[in-house]
């Protein structure tokens, strides 16, 4: 069963939420998230209430700052668990928008893109099988975007202002 525990200081400490599916808004029960401990599935956890701003992509485990997790701040508004975490996995990117220009293929995470696209820009994407997870810098590093399976035409359909994208991984079911 998928479970997230929220609570709003640092060690698993001060007020705590259980949220068992997607919440739109989690001010109503918490009023910041400091730590988080993972029961069960893969979530991504949105900086805005209704899905919108940073994405911090989690799966089963224990975070017990907000920094663990790649957090910026200490503000989580909104959930929703990834309901296909799991292969075979294909990805294919674009050097510009609506799926033009010179390709390349993904079956595997990489933790530098300019490794095997020498370029800092995606401009497009197809998400052919797999849930991915597209970092501004390699390592798996910086802000973070949730890609499901779809076509993305530009980079504001993942949900990120600029095209830059360093490292990419695949969401393997725990």
């Amino acid at each position: 069963m998928e479970k997230i525990v929220f609570f709003e200081d640092r060690d698993f400490k001060g007020k705590s939420y259980d949220c068992k599916g997607d919440s739109a808004n989690l001010h109503g029960y918490i009023r910041r998230c400091n730590s988080v401990k993972v029961e069960g599935g893969w979530w991504v956890l949105y900086e805005r209430n209704n899905f919108t701003g940073y994405q911090y992509v989690i799966g089963p485990g224990e975070y017990n700052n907000y920094s663990s997790w790649m957090g910026f701040n200490d503000c989580v508004r909104s959930c929703r668990i990834i309901r296909n975490p799991k292969g075979p996995y294909k990805l294919m990117l674009y050097e510009r928008l609506n799926f033009i220009g010179q390709s390349l293929e993904l079956t595997e995470s990489i933790k530098s893109v300019q490794d095997k696209w020498l370029r800092q820009e995606v401009q497009s994407c197809k998400v052919l099988e797999g849930t991915w997870v597209f970092f501004e810098h390699p390592n798996f590093s910086g802000r973070q975007y949730l890609l499901e399976k779809g076509e993305y035409h530009h980079c504001s359909e993942w949900g990120a202002l600029k095209a830059v994208v360093g490292s990419i991984r695949r969401i393997i079911k725990a």
